[in-house]
């Protein structure tokens, strides 16, 4: 890596002063990292171009006051390197780390200049060469206890080195009063600065993280239908922007649920397919929508198709659905014990009923199951003036629109077989459609419930 040299980084600085460029484009075009950017910004605005050239004598005295000042202050590193004119941030998160554990002393002794490397002893094998005396045996043994007590407190890991700094954090919070602090953060490997961030978090718990806790569990209890992260996620960032609070980001709130153990386990679990193609030969028609599921007109395109569910007994339920691709919206369906054409015509003469003059052409699209080629069936369309279009064979993905509507359905309700018989099973269906229809936001849908969506497109 090239050193870069005081007087190409004060030519940069000047350069940034000017207020062409930004300081990352600044930093970039000269090869300095952007936080050591701003701290020569920092000390340049403050002292001066001499105070660059010239940079404070460090000692042992500087050291301590440096990491006193920063303690006392809470100052970050950048702001503690302006206020003492010091360039390097690695040294002073050392100065202090060193400072945490063993003492102002600790930062006296401390020798400028680099460490020796060709024939002088290394840490490394300073620590071989006194791995064999009694303290160093003392301190492994003490080593081996801390750690295996910690694995023993983190059950749900299957080892210590898959712990976040949070849980080790939280490890040596309980075990203070077994073991000196000093040996539980050399045997855990983690930094004092990190244990007493977490250690402040433990003891004060941030009220605003709480409230938004109770928030992000309040708009997961109220919808039913156990989501992920992203609905919540929108949901929980409008209540906020309402209030004129600051918006929590989609990570934090994933970071929340995940602590909290809210999460969608529904969408597991493997349900089986009811096949409607077996059944007598009609007509088939071609594939006139050819997945092209986007629309911005009602009725312009709609999906139909038909599942099978089981209640406790085995005794089965059908769905047929017909669903509009400009709003997502569930138009029309039938409920029924058996799929007999009968069953089948019932959505499509739901829908032909309050079945508005378009003025455009309409198009439903089904698969290839006996039903859609029936004579009866085409009559309607007919009648209706709609055209039709059919899935080829065997390719699911080309009504995949109408598909997914049950593969929800099929999640986010019970499983089929808890449902003692048909009545409770069909009652829970046709609640889980209103729910889906008024109440289950889409993120399709700028996260607005199907019939809100409508509203908007009428609007």
């Amino acid at each position: 890596m090239t050193k870069i040299s005081i007087n190409t980084k004060i030519k940069a600085i000047q350069e940034y002063a000017k207020g062409i460029d930004s300081l990352m484009s600044v930093a970039k075009k000269y090869g300095i990292a952007r936080f050591d950017f701003q701290i020569l910004v920092g000390i340049y605005a403050r002292f001066g171009k001499e105070v660059l050239l010239h940079p404070p004598v460090v000692t042992g005295d500087f050291r301590v006051n440096l990491v006193k000042w920063k303690q006392t202050n809470l100052a970050l590193i950048a702001e503690t390197c302006i206020h003492f004119a010091y360039r390097s941030p690695g040294s002073v998160y050392q100065w202090e780390c060193l400072y945490n554990k063993q003492g102002p002393q600790a930062l006296l002794r401390l020798r400028s200049g680099r460490k020796a490397k060709n024939g002088q002893s290394s840490r490394r094998t300073s620590i071989q060469q006194t791995a064999s005396t009694p303290k160093a045996e003392s301190n492994s043994t003490k080593r081996k206890l801390i750690i295996k007590d910690t694995t023993r407190r983190l059950k749900k890991i299957t080892s210590l080195e898959k712990a976040s700094n949070k849980e080790i954090a939280q490890v040596i919070y309980e075990l203070k009063a077994k073991y000196l602090l000093k040996d539980l953060i050399e045997a855990l490997l983690i930094s004092m600065l990190t244990y007493q961030y977490w250690q402040n978090r433990f003891q004060h718990p941030d009220e605003d993280e709480e409230e938004l806790k109770e928030v992000i569990k309040g708009f997961f209890e109220h919808f039913e239908a156990e989501y992920g992260v992203r609905r919540p996620s929108a949901q929980v960032r409008e209540y906020y922007r309402l209030i004129g609070k600051q918006m929590p980001n989609h990570k934090r709130v994933q970071r929340l649920m995940h602590e909290m153990g809210l999460k969608c386990t529904k969408y597991n679990r493997r349900v089986r397919k009811y096949d409607s193609s077996k059944g007598p030969n009609g007509k088939k028609a071609k594939n006139k929508l050819r997945r092209r599921f986007m629309s911005d007109r009602k009725y312009q395109k709609i999906v139909c198709d038909v599942t099978e569910f089981k209640a406790q007994n085995q005794e089965p339920v059908y769905l047929e659905i017909i669903k509009d691709l400009a709003t997502n919206q569930i138009l029309t369906w039938s409920l029924g014990l058996h799929p007999n054409l009968h069953f089948s015509l019932a959505p499509l003469k739901q829908l032909l009923m309050q079945l508005p003059h378009t003025g455009y052409q309409l198009t439903l699209h089904t698969d290839q199951g006996w039903q859609y080629q029936h004579k009866a069936w085409r009559r309607l369309l007919r009648k209706g003036h709609i055209r039709q279009s059919m899935s080829h064979r065997a390719t699911c993905l080309d009504n995949a629109a109408c598909e997914t509507v049950f593969s929800k359905l099929k999640a986010e309700i019970a499983p089929d077989t808890s449902y003692r018989n048909q009545l409770e099973l069909i009652q829970a269906i046709e609640k889980w459609i209103h729910f889906y229809n008024e109440r289950r936001i889409q993120t399709k849908l700028g996260n607005q419930t199907p019939l809100q969506y409508e509203q908007s497109l009428v609007a």
